[in-house]
């Protein structure tokens, strides 16, 4: 198996980017596309398909190489990124994106705390110029909504968590997630969902989605007060097929049917739509 990275110091540096919104998510979504692909080609020669060798271009520009010695680069990332901080959702190569493509911040959960506002803030203040677009990413399987989901079906759970001020706060901003995908879940699939054995998994990860969602609402309602025409868009990052996507798959083909990013809600009532339209991409086992 070979995977060659092939620089070549005399070819034309290509500085193009996206001049709008709606370029900078096409850019993000066959970034990832690319990253599956590789992916997909490694998959298969574990299960020893023959493959043809697989050849990455790469410049000094992706690998955040000052061009001109002693010159440091403008800063001028074209989207930002709200993202959780598991460290199985490395952002910028699952976009695969060059340095400088991404203004990235992470925290558990991928919640909305004071800190995170201020830096998508400054994001899309001093970086007006070159920003096009901000993006809440979750993940499935977040450990950070997971636990949040357990405090939901066991209360009494909520003691691990009570006397640990940072961690609690996490929980309590996702909460209102989890609370709005278990309502989905039950108006979709009727009340007899929540004894559905497989239960927990459905929640946590219709929660995954509702969360993005919800954080790209919120994080809409903040971005407005300080800059117009910034769009702001939600995705959840599947790590079982490594593909980005509005809703969930069960396949990697899936992910080409659906959209890779939604829009931010506008209201209460939209967020509930999506979150119904998050519960009927569940499919409950008959048992």
């Amino acid at each position: 198996m070979d995977i060659i990275y092939r620089f070549d110091p005399y070819a034309p540096l290509d500085l193009k980017r996206p001049k709008n919104n709606r370029e900078a998510l096409k850019t993000l979504h066959q970034g990832n596309c690319r990253f599956y692909s590789m992916v997909n080609h490694l998959q298969n020669v574990q299960d020893g398909k023959k493959v043809d060798s697989m050849v990455v271009p790469i410049s000094p520009v992706q690998l955040g190489i000052p061009v001109v010695g002693g010159l440091e680069q403008m800063h001028s990332p074209f989207a930002a990124v709200l993202g959780c901080a598991d460290a199985r959702v490395p952002i910028e190569h699952i976009f695969d994106c060059s340095s400088n493509d991404l203004f990235v911040v992470r925290v558990a959960g991928n919640v909305l705390g004071l800190e995170c506002i201020g830096s998508i803030d400054y994001a899309a203040t001093a970086l007006r110029e070159s920003l096009q677009s901000i993006i809440v990413l979750g993940h499935t399987h977040c450990g950070a909504v997971g636990a949040a989901v357990k405090v939901y079906l066991s209360p009494s759970s909520f003691a691990e968590v009570a006397f640990s001020h940072p961690v609690r706060t996490i929980i309590d901003r996702i909460m209102v997630s989890v609370r709005s995908a278990a309502e989905a879940l039950q108006e979709v699939h009727g009340p007899k969902v929540s004894k559905n054995k497989q239960y927990k998994d459905l929640l946590i990860n219709a929660s995954c989605f509702v969360n993005a969602a919800f954080t790209a609402y919120d994080l809409q309602r903040e971005v407005n007060a300080v800059a117009k025409g910034l769009t702001v868009s939600y995705s959840v990052y599947d790590m079982a097929w490594s593909t980005v996507n509005s809703t969930p798959i069960r396949s990697a083909e899936e992910a080409y049917d659906a959209h890779a990013f939604g829009t931010a809600p506008k209201n209460p009532e939209a967020l509930h739509a999506i979150a119904l339209e998050i519960a009927q991409c569940m499919k409950p086992s008959k048992s």
